[in-house]
């Protein structure tokens, strides 16, 4: 199985869920099991996920930031993707989904701008 961590931690009331190594079909279960905490606790009004550190993303890893979208908006809570790049960047943006998502450079930015 491919490297892949995932972590989450509160910044004020946000919440910050930090992605590192590939997000794919083997380890799309941990980044759900993460981010179902987030969202079945009480729903912070923003939450951040950070993938400046992911290597790889493929399709069910962006169907997994896609749950978290659809979850973000059924809640009323923010949603800020944050460091999108490489091949997650490709992907986001051929298949349109770039202006679904609110994307910040930095969890720092994200941040100010709640």
């Amino acid at each position: 199985m491919a490297f892949f961590t995932v972590s989450t931690s509160r910044h004020g009331t946000a919440c910050v869920v930090q992605a590192s190594g590939e997000l794919d079909y083997g380890n799309a279960p941990v980044f759900r099991d993460e981010t179902t905490k987030v969202w079945e606790a009480e729903a912070p009004p923003t939450v951040v996920i950070d993938v400046t550190a992911l290597t790889f993303c493929d399709s069910t890893g962006v169907a997994e930031l896609i749950v978290s979208l659809r979850r973000s908006r059924a809640l009323g809570t923010r949603l800020v993707l944050v460091g999108v790049h490489g091949t997650l960047e490709r992907i986001l943006t051929i298949t349109g989904l770039r202006s679904a998502f609110e994307l910040s450079p930095s969890v720092e930015e994200a941040l100010r701008e709640m």
